[in-house]
């Protein structure tokens, strides 16, 4: 048996699955849907252009989020690979930071922005932030001398 064939008999037991727990679970249809009823609303989100225009204001916000993120994230990698004295210092609050879930801002988020498009954006910027400030660290460090020393060289 192949696996495309595999993956399509799993998914269409995930589904028959699914619809046996919507129809006999202990939940109510407004706490688990059925797959028809999902898929309805899947049809019609589309149709009325709501899910068009979420995925836009969704898009926009990553945008933005990250371009702030590269920018500063950049900028701070830059400084800590540079600086020695920053490395101490912010270089192992970044590696600790950096590991949370993005969701884990999401209540700092809240209280210091209240529920607003800032919080949401502040939650974007940190789940992008740290990583790229880490890598662009980590790259400052790994330029080899040789290459140091040609740009010295001319100038840079």
């Amino acid at each position: 048996m192949s696996g495309l064939l595999r993956r399509a008999i799993f998914y269409v037991l995930l589904v028959l699955i699914w619809e046996a727990v919507s129809k006999f679970g202990p939940w109510p249809p407004y706490l688990f849907p059925s797959p028809e009823a999902v898929f309805q609303s899947l049809i019609l989100g589309f149709q009325d252009t709501s899910f068009l225009i979420g995925i836009s204001v969704s898009s926009q916000r990553i945008v933005i989020g990250y371009a702030i993120s590269v920018v500063f994230g950049i900028t701070l990698g830059f400084l800590v690979g540079r600086f020695k004295i920053l490395d101490e210092t912010l270089g192992s609050l970044m590696l600790g930071l950096q590991v949370l879930p993005s969701i884990c801002w999401l209540p700092l988020a809240i209280l210091w922005f209240g529920l607003s498009e800032q919080a949401i954006q502040f939650v974007v910027i940190m789940g992008a932030f740290l990583s790229i400030a880490i890598a662009t660290d980590s790259g400052i460090r790994n330029i080899p001398p040789l290459y140091l020393r040609a740009a010295k060289t001319m100038g840079v």
